[in-house]
């Protein structure tokens, strides 16, 4: 499989976009709300962060990678508070839109850090050529 773009940032800037998000998480919640959200960041939202950055590898576009880091926010705010409330969650529905929002800030807020690579100039290409010759 080929993949002419690679997106890529080190662990600082994974940290520095994690820090800017519970910092942001907590703040209107004071005390309590950094602690909930540092506990979710590490358990939850970091991990699936990862995983989606992985994911998102081969796309160029740092847009999608923002919305897809504030789904990921939508999807640990809801398991988080599905895990602390139960049932009762959708009485908290607003924190769940507050974790994705505060997701997507902290991920916009490293896209100066990215690195974007294309790997095509690096890599003989196989297959036909534009003038036609088959290149095994």
């Amino acid at each position: 499989m080929s993949r002419p773009y690679r997106v890529t940032f080190g662990s600082g800037a994974f940290l520095l976009g994690a820090t800017i998000t519970v910092l942001l998480f907590g703040f209107p919640h004071g005390a309590t709300g950094y602690v909930f959200g540092i506990l979710a960041a590490l358990l939850l939202g970091m991990p699936l962060a990862l995983a989606t950055g992985m994911l998102m590898r081969p796309v160029r576009d740092q847009w999608l990678h923002i919305v897809a880091t504030g789904g990921v926010g939508l999807v640990t705010g809801f398991l988080t508070l599905l895990f602390l409330t139960g049932t009762h969650w959708h009485s908290m529905w607003g924190l769940v839109l507050w974790t994705g929002f505060c997701a997507a800030v902290g991920r916009l807020a490293v896209v100066g850090l990215v690195d974007t690579h294309d790997d095509s100039e690096l890599t003989e290409h196989v297959g036909p050529t534009p003038d036609g010759r088959i290149v095994p």
